[in-house]
């Protein structure tokens, strides 16, 4: 029986099983295109976001022969692409802004920018760093916007926050703060943000152990943040081999009251690489509890990458992956129940005999699922897809 059958079976009445589920027809964001690369890498894994009834999806591609970044705004299936920053544009992601508006930051030879869009287009850049990359944003209406990237500082790789201001059309930069005060040890990267109830968490890959680690902070107004401390758990080296367990690529959603979702890729099974564990708090990111595998039994056996998460207010939760279970890549998903996660299930458009990669989530308020992955085919394409979902009343 494969996994994708098995999750569905075994869920029973714990999941939001497919069926229960109606799905428009997927459309590509980004056609096909023989010798063209899609790339779905912002920071977080926040490249999708939702405002009232529209979605912005970012990403990467060299359909010129270089490097740049696009943007599509609309209400499917009416999506308008643009193209921004400059050649050699990598690491784009958005947040939702509201009224329809979104908030843009990238990373070029020329620095970290940001800037303001809409289904109108994109606006005039705003430069907020002259180097470094991985740059993550989140909206707070309290606070405004914040920004979060790693820069450069001596040898190390060393996280910067910077509160936004939106002055109309254009967004102006601040001073940027460290967000761990003590000087680096070793690199700090690849933040994800969340704007929380009372404040906003912050969590990335920390190397100052001689592995990789997920520490996390909080601030309540955006500029000066609590001490850091550690949110993976099992840290000890099996075998002895190496200094300690790898964790990577944490990625950050609110959900609920107060409630805040971590999710990274863990290699604490080394022999079965990277799995994918969440923490959940309960305090608005003061402190996360333990940590919780979120793929099923089915996917234990191989390797997860990208994972993602998805929140929204009134408490669902959505974590996504790809992983091949059934012998090739596709995308997976599990829901927190109160139980904890469910078997873990693939929409049938996500899972085919192509590879789907790199997946994306957003939830609208009442549980719509936002969804978009890369598909890259055997005659050496790829293409963005976009799927939505909505539970059968």
């Amino acid at each position: 029986m494969s996994g994708r059958i098995a999750g569905i079976l075994l869920a029973g009445l714990a999941l939001p099983a497919w069926a229960d589920w109606q799905f428009a027809e997927p459309i590509d964001i980004a056609p096909a295109q023989t010798g063209v690369f899609h790339h779905l890498d912002a920071s977080g894994r926040r490249a999708l976001a939702v405002s009232a009834d529209q979605i912005a999806l970012t990403w990467e591609d060299n359909r010129g022969g270089a490097a740049r970044c696009y943007v599509a705004i609309g209400r499917p299936p009416a999506i308008h692409e643009f193209r921004f920053g400059q050649t050699g544009c990598y690491e784009p992601g958005v947040t939702a802004l509201g009224n329809r508006r979104f908030a843009l930051i990238w990373s070029e030879a020329q620095g970290i920018h940001v800037a303001l869009a809409d289904r109108q287009g994109v606006e005039s850049a705003t430069r907020i760093a002259a180097s470094g990359g991985q740059g993550v944003l989140a909206y707070r209406p309290e606070q405004g916007l914040i920004a979060a990237w790693a820069q450069p500082e001596g040898r190390w790789q060393r996280l910067y926050a910077m509160r936004l201001g939106i002055h109309g059309r254009r967004i102006a930069a601040a001073s940027p703060r460290p967000i761990d005060q003590a000087p680096p040890q070793n690199d700090q990267i690849y933040p994800a943000l969340a704007a929380g109830a009372t404040g906003l968490s912050i969590a990335w890959e920390d190397r100052r152990q001689g592995h990789t680690t997920i520490y996390a902070s909080r601030s309540r107004d955006g500029i000066s943040w609590a001490p850091p401390t550690q949110i993976n758990q099992g840290n000890q080296a099996q075998s002895n081999i190496g200094r300690g367990t790898g964790a990577m690529r944490p990625a950050l959603a609110p959900f609920g009251h107060a409630r805040i979702a971590a999710v990274w890729l863990d290699k604490r099974d080394f022999l079965a690489g990277y799995d994918v564990f969440a923490a959940l708090s309960e305090n608005d990111g003061a402190h996360f509890g333990d940590n919780i595998k979120a793929q099923d039994s089915f996917g234990d056996a191989i390797a997860q990458w990208h994972a993602a998460v998805a929140g929204n207010q009134r408490g669902d939760l959505v974590v996504a992956w790809d992983d091949d279970r059934d012998g090739n890549a596709d995308i997976w998903l599990t829901w927190l129940a109160p139980q904890g996660f469910v078997e873990n299930s693939s929409p049938s458009p996500a899972h085919s005999p192509a590879s789907q990669t790199d997946p994306v989530v957003a939830l609208g308020p009442t549980g719509d699922l936002h969804l978009a992955w890369i598909e890259r085919s055997q005659d050496d394409s790829s293409r963005i897809r976009y799927l939505f979902g909505r539970r059968r009343p």
